[in-house]
């Protein structure tokens, strides 16, 4: 068990009790990328500041790449991205 913070009875549980949200299973390198680049031009063009969600913009460096129409609500995996802290981020969950 060296290495390991769970037995594998234990570890498997934990993983079950995850959540299988698309981004969990279906974050591929290939979107990995995509939001990466979203989050960079948008700290190109506007620094760290995240526009807020349901709050106004405010100082922000955990921004992070969210889709529009979430997809648990609808949307698209491949769909538009926009960008957030990942406080407003969390706050939206799958409301569009």
């Amino acid at each position: 068990m060296r290495g390991a913070s769970r037995c594998p009875t234990c570890a498997a549980r934990v993983e079950s009790a995850r959540p299988n949200r698309p981004t969990n299973v279906n974050l591929t390198w290939r979107e990995r990328k995509r939001r990466a680049l979203v989050v960079r031009m948008w700290r190109a063009d506007h620094g760290d500041v995240c526009p807020g969600w349901q709050r106004p913009e405010h100082p922000a460096t955990d921004l992070t790449a969210d889709h529009a129409v979430a997809v648990g609500a609808g949307g698209e995996q491949s769909g538009y991205l926009q960008v957030l802290c990942r406080s407003c981020n969390s706050a939206k969950g799958a409301r569009t």
